[in-house]
This record gives structure tokens, sequence and C-alpha cells, in this order.
């Protein structure tokens, strides 16, 4: 029930969610994943990863009545963090009591989190566990905790089966924005790490971890230049990246070109906010470039146009209507809670879980109240009944239809800007070429030095 109401949870939230790699489906493994959204990851994996899964979670989580009952059902084993402990006055205290002193004192306090793990390993369950030991905002891996080789360790000495092994399985999670609504989500099923012995050091076993993390995700310093590199590969390719993997073999490869020339990212983020600003993406702008000497915009407006204005704008507008208002109170209330942005976005997807039902409720009675008018022959409970499972069907036809023909208004964007304002369009469109030119050779030039590369190599 609960990987069932997580997989929905993705399938509303994401717009388009790309799983690639080979992932392993044995028991006895641990999923290992990159963490940079709090409520959100831990969904993605229990959702989307091909085998039954249990989280390990921060303790204070028990705390909460609601989540307490969501751990439970999802059998999750409470850990013990260090920053959690400092702010814990009685957890501190506990701690002074027990004379835990050591360095080790962590591993003391986690003596039965590791015991029930050390279990479910020797049972063949598989383990979920973000290595980070807490969730972030930044898009690159922090340093990992070595508590999942531990975990691991200690699951191989307690064995008496010699045939026993223990799977680590990294898997990257990538948002194109993490705190976006209907963003695109990014799951990448890294090389597997076996464990065949408890003779195995920890540092070898997270050194492969992080190895494998880093070999489907890609780093950057802030969002700005990620979203820069994005803007890149789209504008490359004419699509998004089909994988985590592909994004991060085509940032590797040509980062050095790239990165040796700040001129041409500073016009290529100049040129991306500027897309930004008229809503307008690369792929749509080089649609409008090759169709430009064609001078077929209104032959397009007249064969895709009415079937725009007469079906799909009405579904999507009333669908807005029905639904812009709860986004943007849960977006409010999520701004009230904290000034983070990780747990921002964690917070605005709470607030909707508990809004977003007390909103199709109220609008399912206005609705039923207004109609039950004009309807008398009709059971009003029946009435009730039909606009609530109407006002999130609304919502989910809006949400497809707009993304579906999300073509037409753009190029409407672009037909506005041509024929209203010919001279941005111009010096648009100029700039573009002039940005794509240098961004296509640039790539030809790193391709033709891979190449040269493999054959000196051979």
């Amino acid at each position: 029930m609960i990987r069932f109401l997580a997989f929905i949870l993705c399938r509303i939230f994401f717009k388009r969610i790309c799983i690639s790699g080979t992932p392993y489906t044995g028991g006895s493994s641990i999923w290992a994943s990159n963490h940079s959204s709090g409520i959100v990851d831990p969904a993605v994996m229990l959702g989307l990863a091909p085998v039954r899964i249990r989280p390990l979670a921060k303790h204070t989580l028990w705390d909460i009545p609601v989540m307490r009952q969501f751990l439970k059902l999802t059998r999750a084993i409470p850990v013990t963090r260090l920053q959690d402990i400092k702010k814990d006055i009685q957890a501190q205290k506990e701690m002074l009591e027990q004379g835990n002193f050591e360095a080790d004192w962590r591993a003391k306090a986690n003596n039965e989190a590791f015991q029930k793990v050390g279990d479910a390993l020797l049972e063949g369950d598989s383990i979920l566990i973000f290595p980070e030991g807490v969730s972030h905002d930044e898009p690159f891996i922090f340093q990992l905790k070595t508590g999942l080789a531990r975990m691991a360790l200690q699951a191989m000495s307690r064995s008496k089966d010699e045939n026993f092994t223990v799977v680590v399985q990294p898997a990257v999670i990538d948002y194109s924005e993490k705190d976006e609504f209907r963003s695109e989500l990014y799951l990448h099923f890294c090389e597997p790490v076996v464990i065949t012995s408890s003779d195995f050091s920890v540092k070898d076993i997270m050194d492969g971890v992080r190895e494998s993390l880093e070999s489907g995700f890609a780093s950057f310093f802030s969002w700005d230049e990620k979203r820069n590199w994005r803007f890149l590969f789209e504008l490359a390719y004419g699509r998004s990246p089909s994988s985590a993997r592909e994004f991060r073999i085509f940032v590797e490869q040509n980062r050095p070109n790239f990165d040796s020339d700040p001129i041409i990212m500073a016009k290529i983020q100049t040129m991306r906010r500027m897309m930004q600003a008229v809503n307008v993406s690369p792929a749509q702008l080089v649609w409008g470039d090759n169709n430009y000497k064609k001078r077929n915009f209104f032959w397009v407006m007249i064969r895709h146009g009415w079937f725009y204005l007469f079906v799909s704008f009405p579904i999507e507008t009333l669908g807005t209507l029905v639904w812009v208002l709860p986004a943007k109170i849960c977006e409010r209330l999520a701004k009230k809670s904290t000034s983070d942005r990780d747990v921002r976005a964690t917070m605005k997807i709470a607030h909707g879980m508990w809004f977003f039902p007390l909103w199709a409720f109220l609008m399912s009675s206005i609705f039923t109240y207004f109609a039950g008018g004009y309807l008398p022959h009709i059971n009003k409970i029946v009435l009730w009944v039909a606009f609530l499972i109407l006002t999130p069907t609304f919502l989910a036809l809006s949400l497809i239809v707009q993304e579906s023909i999300n073509f037409f208004p753009g190029f409407l964007r672009l037909a506005k800007l041509r024929f209203f304002f010919p001279r941005g369009w111009y010096e648009l469109m100029k700039e573009w070429r002039e940005i794509s030119d240098g961004v296509m050779q640039k790539i030809k030039d790193s391709e033709e030095q891979n190449l040269k590369n493999k054959s000196l190599n051979k």
C-alpha cells in the first residue's frame, strides 16, 4: 500500500520520470542514495525501487504522530544522528550518564539500530539509507558517513553462511528543479558494490559507494551552474537528458572546453535567463529558428490553434482556476515555515498532502450547493461524490494537456515576439545563432579530443 501511494505521489509531483541503469533485485542489500530533498527522496525510492525496502530514519521523526504511523507501515528503523543529539538535552544527559565519551559513542548510541539492520540483512531484507546523513540544498554529493559500511560488515561477521554476501546498491536521485512542482526526476541505478567478506575495510567500501554514485551524478558548485549546463545540453541536442548518467557524461566530456572560456558561459547564462523571462525553452527556439524562413507561423496557428483554443485552453484554464489557489497557499505556508530552501520544498509537499484533499472537499461542497438548485432530481450526496471525483480529475487533465501541447503556447509567444517586436526578434535570433554556433563548435572539439585520446591510449 505504501509503495503504491509513494508511486502515485511521484507520478503527481513529477511530469517526467527517467529511470536508468540495471539495479540489483536480490535480498540482503543496502540501497544507498544521495539526499537532496527531505521527504521526496524516500518517497522516490519507496515508490520506484524494484524491490520492497525498509528505510532508516532519524529517531526524532517518531515524535511526530502522523510520521510515526507512516514509519511503522514502512517498517522503518530509527537511527540517532549527531546533530539531533546536540539539539536534544535529554539525549545528551543520557549519553553522559552512560559514559559515552569515546570517539565511537555514536556507534554505541546506535547499537540497537545496527542490530536491527543486521537482523534485517540476515533475513534477506533490503535497507534504504542516505549515507550523506542529512538532506541538503547543494547540487553535489556531501561526504558520506561510514555507518553503511559498518552495518554491512557487522551483518557479514554475524552470518554463519559462508556464501552470504551483502550488496550495496547505490542510486542517484537528480531533479531538474528540486522545489518546483511538475519538474523532471532522474533516477539512475549505479554499479553495485558487493561485500563478500567481513575482512573488507570500511574505507574501501565507502570509496566504492562514492565512486559508483559519482559515476551517475553531475556535480556543480551552484544551482545556477547546473541550470546553465542543462541549457547547454538542450541547446546541443534539442531535448532534455534521458538519464542522470547521460547528463553526467556530457558534462564530463565538455567541461574542460567550456570552463576555459568564461565569456561564452556568461553569454549562455544571459541567454538562459532571457528565455526564462519570456517562458520559451531552447527546443521551442530551435523550432522557431528552423521555421523562420518558411514564414509558416500563421499556418501552424490555423492548423493547431483551433484544438488549443476550443479544447485544451478551456480544460487548462478550469484546472488552473480550481487548483492555483491551494498551490499558492501551500507555497506561502512553506515559506512561513522555514527560510531553508531544502526544508521549504519538503514543507510544501507536506502541506499539500493535507490541504489539497481539504480543498477538493470544499470545492465539491461549493459545486454541489450551487448545482443542486439546477439539478433537483439528482441526490445531493451522489452529486457531491461526482464533484469530488471530478475536481482532482480536472487537475490531472489540465496538467496533461498543458504539458503535452506546451509547444503551442510557446509558439504563440515566439509569434508575438516576431510580429509585434520584430527588432527584439532579430536581436534574439542573432544572439541565439552566435551562441549556438559557438557551443556546437566546442562540443565538436571535445568529441575530436576524446577520440584522439582514445586512439593514443590504444
